[in-house]
């Protein structure tokens, strides 16, 4: 039997299904059927279902197949929730359609709701927000699907403030780049001295690799100074990224560089700015140890044994003894754990100490002493690790909320944050706004700069002691 329906979809343009009153999410498709689940099943824990039958589907009717559950007491049948859905595609429908002026949509769409409708609507301020917005988003050409699109549309190379955002685009080919910096962001980038270089990856589009971060320290706060949208993650990239970025800011100079355990932009940066001193951040250094503990099948004995997870700590707080003690702390410390973290002891060996050779020296480990040792910039107070940058990283993920968006929903957000967030917070800073960290942060910081500035005197004990301070 045939049953009367109307569809629509989501604000997120999932399909809806409208029955009786009530509305029906589509949760998934099969080749025969169409499973619905009640929109409320979050809200009130609503669990009641539809089955509809996709042969005898149509626009206006379905054939229900099956119906579990009931609707739970607070999940009433709600008429005006249906005419406000509606209103909204309207107003969505309009606002893409006609030529019509934002307040002449506004007032046409009103005018077939009730007076109950009406008095639920949203601020009409944010209704006329929605049409400009949808306005927008019309005009912006077709969402590539490959980097060999044409070039980026004017709404999306500039800043809220209507400034140059976009500087770099490099034009079709498979390794286009994007570069973003705002003036008051390259202002900072030419200032400072100091720089965090992260990427990350979960935030950007499928036809680019790679969001590559330049973060700045301004007035001891850390600011996004540079972004850039990579293709690839080799050396040749790298180059004509820092290339571009000369270009527009020449008198870009960084003296000091944290930076990931990544051979190619090390490389890349020595190379181009031999004036700079480059150092390994010690929050990779911690992940690159975490992670072969977990590759060994470690992982469970660092969770249940508290003894095996402080020796674990023990190899990491080698980074905090001074860098001609290193090699004989490792040796000491290596007879210190024993065999039960020989292999650990090996893989940090192998990669930033240095096998030890028959002829009494030492091979050159992947990463020198000098670049993941974090000694003195513990006892000068520096930033030992890019916590800044990865903040930024997790904030810029809930600002998204989706993993790969288009290129021009991922264009569009970062004009928002660069606008909401980092112009609002450079404006603090230049107004004198203190640093803020958190208090177990300074105690720590506290610990390890007396450990380093007065150290135990015994080499063990001085490891022992920068352990408790640590953990993965």
């Amino acid at each position: 039997m045939s049953t009367p329906v109307k569809f629509t979809t989501t604000t997120k343009g999932r399909p809806l299904m409208i029955l009786d009153g009530y509305s029906y999410i589509q949760d998934r498709q099969t080749d025969e059927k169409t499973y619905w689940r009640c929109e409320n099943h979050k809200t009130f824990n609503c669990h009641y279902r539809i089955h509809t039958c996709n042969s005898t589907n149509s626009q206006t009717h379905v054939t229900i197949i099956n119906r579990n559950g009931n609707h739970t007491t607070s999940c009433n049948s709600d008429p005006i929730k249906i005419l406000l859905r509606k209103f909204h595609e309207n107003v969505v429908d309009r606002a893409k359609n006609t030529q019509e002026s934002t307040d002449t949509v506004l007032s046409q769409c009103i005018s077939n709701l009730p007076d109950p409708a009406r008095v639920r609507l949203p601020p009409l301020d944010h209704v006329k927000r929605t049409i400009q917005h949808h306005r927008k988003i019309n005009d912006l050409p077709q969402i590539p699907n490959n980097v060999d699109f044409p070039c980026v549309p004017i709404l999306l190379q500039s800043t809220k403030r209507n400034e140059i955002f976009l500087r770099v685009d490099t034009g079709p080919g498979a390794d286009r780049i994007l570069i973003f910096s705002s003036p008051e962001q390259i202002s900072i980038l030419e200032s400072s001295d100091d720089f965090f270089i992260d990427g990350t990856f979960d935030v950007v589009p499928e036809i680019f690799y790679q969001l590559y971060v330049i973060h700045a320290v301004h007035r001891q706060h850390v600011i996004p100074a540079v972004f850039g949208l990579l293709r690839r993650k080799n050396a040749v990239t790298y180059q004509r990224l820092i290339n571009n970025i000369v270009e527009f800011a020449p008198a870009w100079c960084p003296q000091n560089i944290v930076l990931d355990f990544e051979k190619a932009v090390m490389n890349v940066f020595s190379t181009s700015f031999p004036q700079a001193s480059l150092s390994g951040c010690y929050f990779h250094l911690r992940q690159s140890i975490h992670r072969q503990l977990q590759a060994q099948g470690l992982q469970k004995y660092y969770e249940d044994d508290g003894d095996f997870a402080h020796g674990i700590h023990k190899i990491a707080a080698l980074a905090f003894i001074h860098p001609k003690d290193v090699v004989e702390a490792f040796v000491q410390l290596s007879i210190h754990l024993g065999n039960r973290f020989q292999s650990m002891l090996d893989y940090f060996e192998d990669n930033y100490i240095g096998r030890f050779r028959a002829n009494g020296s030492r091979a050159r480990p992947l990463f020198d002493i000098e670049f993941w040792n974090v000694h003195e910039r513990t006892k000068n107070l520096q930033m030992r690790t890019n916590n800044s940058a990865e903040a930024w990283n997790r904030r810029i993920g809930c600002v998204f909320q989706c993993s790969h968006p288009t290129l021009w929903k991922f264009i569009e957000k970062i004009i928002l944050e660069e606008d909401s967030h980092i112009h609002t917070k450079i404006a603090r800073v230049n107004a004198g706004e203190e640093v803020s960290k958190k208090k177990k942060y300074q105690h720590l910081d506290k610990r390890l700069f007396n450990l380093v500035s007065n150290p135990h005197q015994n080499i063990i004990d001085q490891i022992t002691a920068i352990a408790y301070n640590i953990i993965l």
